[in-house]
This record gives C-alpha cells, structure tokens and sequence, in this order.
C-alpha cells in the first residue's frame, strides 16, 4: 500500500496552483507519495501551469492528474478525488492553498505512525489575504492535545490544508452516511467529524501552511443561498450525530436563517426570506427559547 495520498481540489486557479504544488513538491517524506489532482473543468490556464508542474515532480512522486471535461462542482469532485486515494494517509491541498513546512508531512505521519488510536492530525495556519483585516493572522489557535469533535465543529478549529488523516475514516459508517448529498457545502467539517467516530483528532501548535482567503474562495463572503445549502450541511451533521453536536447544529441552523431572513426582507427578497422562515420553523424549539428571551430582556 501506498504510504501517502495527496487531494489538490483545483478550479480557476491559474495564479495560485503553481505555488501549491511547489509547496508539495518540496516535502522532505521518506516514502512513496500518490499525488491526486482533480481540475474540475477550469476556464483558465489551470491546466496548462498543472502539466509544466508535474513535470517537474520528484522521483517518489506518483502523479495522477485528472481534467474533468465538464464541471461537476467542489463537492462531487472531491468524493471523485477520494475515490482515487490508495494511500494509507490522506492528506489535503485544495489549489489555492499551500503548505510552508517541508517537515509538514513527515512530521504528522510520524504521530501518526506513534499513536495508533489517533485518526486525525491538523495544525495551525496562517492567513494570506488581499484584505488587512484576515493577512497574516492565525486561521484558528491550534494547541498540542487532543480535541473534541463538538469544540472543532463549534469552532472550526480544523483547516483542511492542515490535515493528515488516516483512510479507514473513508470506511466509517458516519463518512458513508454523511457524505452522499453532492451539494453538501464545506464538504471537510463532515468528513473531520467522520474521523472523530474511529480515533482521536489531535492538534499541533507547529504553523504549516497557509490558507488563501480571497473573493473566488469557496468559503469567502457573504451569500444568502450558500447560507441555505450550509444549512443543509449542519442538518445532516446534527442528524447523525445527534448529543450535543446536534445541538450546536440546530442553534447554528436557526441563528443563521434569522439573519438570513432579516437580510432578505430587507432586500425584498421574499421568496430567499421564506425558505429561510421555513428552516425557523423547523426549529420550532429554538424559536421559542429565543422568543422567550427576549421577552424577558424587555
């Protein structure tokens, strides 16, 4: 078996692709590395800058690049990206990121390699950002100890260019219930919650890479429809895992479509603020702590 598999999730990213792989390339590991590149029909040079890369791979390096003619979107290509991994250790890199450790690698897959009853390893990241108010700072502080799934879920502590995982996760019954919706948006949180039902989630304080926040980010902004397939997101979250992380799931789900619906109405938008009342009155529950309230703050 292959001792490592690499994700790069690429879409549009002609200007930061390059320095993706070049961070990857550099990774001083001892072993065989399976590198899965997924270009998910992209409009820009993103293919031409991915082919003149891996031509320059290293000689443990195996590459396996693949140009989907049509786009499938972030999530589909990511189960497609997953589907391809041999590895015994997987490892992420969407295409505008990149990792700032050479030792990165090794380093986690040595912990790995330690503590057998470990499923997850992530690490701290630095943002990079056109905007002053995100360059430079810290995506989340990250400690050397074990975290729980309910404070990474609450908290998104977790980047996903930080992680090395192990595979079995992909045979857990919470990965092969949870990630079939192929709109599942932030399609890492889930599985990082499937690799807490088979071991531990271990964090390192080490800054190794860097998270590209940026107006073509999956995750960057403020929308309202992407609000509502987030949405669906904490919903299947909550379902499965029920306890308290079903309870983070729904206070998130409420609080998110009681602004969501503010924000339409003053928009006029009224068909998006009615689908956003409807996920209020799903939460029927934490509709009436909330009224309940702030009756009393009155």
């Amino acid at each position: 078996m292959v001792q490592l598999s690499i994700i790069v999730l690429a879409y549009n990213h002609q200007d930061f692709i390059g320095k993706n792989l070049d961070g990857i390339f550099m990774q001083d590991f001892q072993g065989e590395i399976e590198l899965i590149i997924c270009n998910d029909a992209s409009t820009d040079d993103t293919d031409s800058v991915i082919r003149q890369k891996i031509a320059e791979a290293p000689a443990n390096f195996n590459v396996k690049y693949f140009s989907h003619p049509q786009n499938i979107g972030a999530t589909p290509n990511f189960y497609f990206a997953l589907k391809q991994a041999t590895g015994k250790y997987l490892a992420f890199c969407e295409g505008d990121d990149y990792w700032t450790d050479p030792e990165k690698l090794s380093v986690q897959t040595s912990f790995l390699d330690q503590n057998p009853n470990c499923a997850l390893t992530f690490h701290q990241v630095t943002n990079v950002s056109p905007h002053p108010e995100y360059d430079g700072k810290i995506f989340a502080p990250v400690e050397d100890r074990e975290y729980s799934a309910e404070e990474i879920y609450r908290h998104w502590t977790i980047h996903t260019a930080s992680v090395v995982m192990r595979r079995d996760v992909l045979e857990s019954e919470a990965f092969k219930k949870t990630l079939q919706d192929p709109k599942l948006l932030y399609f890492d949180t889930i599985l990082f919650l499937a690799a807490s039902t088979t071991g531990k989630l271990y964090g390192i304080s080490r800054t190794m890479s860097a998270y590209r926040r940026h107006e073509q980010g999956i995750s960057f902004g403020f929308n309202l429809n992407k609000d509502l397939v987030h949405n669906i997101l904490d919903q299947t979250i909550g379902n499965y895992h029920r306890g308290k992380i079903k309870s983070i799931a729904d206070w998130q789900i409420f609080t998110r479509s009681r602004i969501g619906y503010q924000s339409a109405l003053k928009n006029r938008d009224f068909t998006t603020a009615f689908k956003f009342i409807i996920w209020i009155l799903k939460k029927y529950k934490i509709l009436r702590i909330y009224l309940m309230k702030k009756w009393q703050q009155k």
